[in-house]
């Protein structure tokens, strides 16, 4: 598990909310101005959450490794 920026997570990749892992479905642009970019995180289950794109969050992606 890595922490990323939030701009950085897409669909698949599993995500720590609150202590709980959950899967991506979607990743939706969230404009509020340009001073406010944010994000959407659809999850599998569960209901969305808004970031800001420069967020770190903790992420799972597989096998494959972030950096």
């Amino acid at each position: 598990m890595a922490r990323v920026s939030a701009a950085r997570v897409r669909s698949g990749d599993v995500v720590n909310v609150r202590g709980e892992m959950r899967e991506v479905k979607a990743v939706r642009s969230d404009q509020r101005g340009a001073s406010k970019p944010d994000l959407t995180l659809v999850f599998k289950s569960g209901r969305p959450l808004r970031v800001n794109v420069t967020d770190e969050l903790a992420v799972w992606r597989g096998d494959r490794e972030l950096r």
